[in-house]
């Protein structure tokens, strides 16, 4: 069912903000479980409907889930009896497509419908079977799955390079290995946050890894057994959370968020915004006081033109791309031009027409290039949400920005990533109502 909520913009947010457990990270974490017999403890396990999801299609392929405490959550899978992920599930969401790793480990056999998810570009499954191949692995496609099939003589070792640093499939591959009695090397693997927590868990539970952090791992499984597991803070929603407090003038404390693995690249772009930010301890302190700009000529930005910037993503260490949106966003409320580029997804920048409606002046290079001329101020209006999580996120920051009111239809999406997004603003004093 769609959901509508109506913001009243224009107040400074100010208190205290706890951000959501990155669910990037406890997705393939939950996974992971399949590769033991014994049990997984996971803590911090936030309410997203992707977890939701995830949880009962590991129920429905015989995994027992213990204790639904979601401070505490246990999940075993000594009396898991299927490789065959269930279709009407795994078709909503693109987590599913991790659990072929883990499954192969255990069954030697991984049946996955063609995964769904937000409409972001042309996001086909061909980086997890270029990985898979290379470990010798079958790939068929029938009647709407993928069906993975392990060589029934696995070798002594591989040498993956990954012709993409895919985070899901490098994922995937990691598992798989973690879970088999071979010597695994994958080049050019992803190494965002939630990975190297991935790897963490899977030397906890007793595989061989060299490399964590990097882009190049070795990993040798085998038997694998029980761990605990606790997800870091979301990068992505602090992110909005610093964006937020900018374009209200507001300030905000983000607790248990300065770690500096996880957020440290990501300040030094919001500082060049001259977005004051403080670490305090264990949290991140956010100043929106300040006028937002951006000095092309000392920032140390890349430039487009001699007096306009560029913000372009990159794979970690890089700026994240599902932040990318939130940036669109602090951009219109900043004075001058700067283009920005999402080079990654092919419709990742649709949303612009969304933000135009609501006031911004954003100019479409090409489907991958925009220019954001700012500062504006936003206006009142009705905006119908694209189902793409960071796109709503990017309407969502808008439409707080300014003493006008915004009615926003579909805001339901936000809840696969955020379960509680409408009340934690609400606590920062934002003026929310739904509709």
């Amino acid at each position: 069912m769609s959901e509508t909520i109506k913001i009243t913009g224009g107040i400074s947010l100010r208190g205290s903000v706890t951000p959501v457990p990155n669910k990037n990270a406890i997705l393939p974490a939950l996974s992971a479980s399949i590769l033991t017999d014994e049990c997984i403890t996971y803590h911090n396990v936030p309410r997203s409907t992707d977890v939701l999801k995830m949880l009962e299609m590991l129920k429905l392929m015989g995994a027992e889930v213990i204790d639904e405490d979601f401070n505490s959550l246990k999940i075993c899978c000594k009396n898991m009896n299927s490789y065959t992920v269930d279709k009407q599930l795994g078709n909503l969401i693109r987590s599913s497509v991790m659990f072929a790793g883990p499954l192969l480990a255990r069954f030697n056999k991984a049946k996955i419908p063609v995964p769904g998810g937000c409409v972001l570009g042309k996001r086909s499954i061909s980086a997890h079977i270029d990985a898979f191949t290379k470990a010798d692995i079958k790939v068929d496609f029938e009647d709407g799955y993928v069906v993975f099939t392990a060589p029934k003589n696995v070798k002594d070792s591989y040498d993956i390079w990954q012709f993409e640093a895919s985070v899901t499939a490098t994922e995937n591959i990691f598992m798989y290995a973690a879970g088999v009695n071979s010597c695994i090397t994958v080049s050019d693997a992803a190494c965002e946050p939630h990975i190297t927590q991935l790897l963490e868990l899977l030397s906890d539970m007793g595989a061989e890894i060299k490399g964590i952090g990097s882009n190049r791992v070795g990993l040798k499984g085998g038997k694998l057994s029980s761990a605990k597991f606790s997800p870091y803070p979301d990068h992505i929603d602090i992110a909005g959370i610093i964006v937020a407090a900018a374009i209200t003038k507001g300030e905000i404390r983000i607790k248990d968020s300065n770690i500096p693995n996880v957020v440290d690249g990501m300040i030094e772009w919001f500082e060049k915004f001259n977005i004051g930010i403080i670490r305090d301890k264990n949290d991140l302190v956010i100043n929106g006081g300040k006028d937002l700009y951006i000095d092309p000529k000392t920032s140390g930005m890349p430039l487009a033109s001699d007096d306009m910037a560029k913000f372009v993503p990159r794979p970690w260490p890089g700026f994240p791309v599902d932040a990318l949106p939130s940036i669109v966003t602090l951009s219109c409320k900043t004075k001058g031009k700067l283009m920005v580029q999402n080079w990654m997804y092919e419709t990742g920048l649709d949303f612009i027409r969304e933000l135009n409606a609501m006031g911004a002046n954003i100019f479409m290079a090409d489907p991958q290039r925009v220019i954001v001329y700012g500062p504006v101020n936003f206006k009142s209006g009705k905006i119908t949400a694209p189902g793409i999580i960071q796109a709503c996120k990017a309407i969502f920051l808008a439409a707080l920005a300014d003493p006008v009111e915004t009615t926003i239809n579909g805001v339901e999406i936000l809840k696969r990533r955020y379960p509680d997004i409408i009340s934690v603003y609400k606590e920062l004093g934002a003026k929310i109502e739904i509709l």
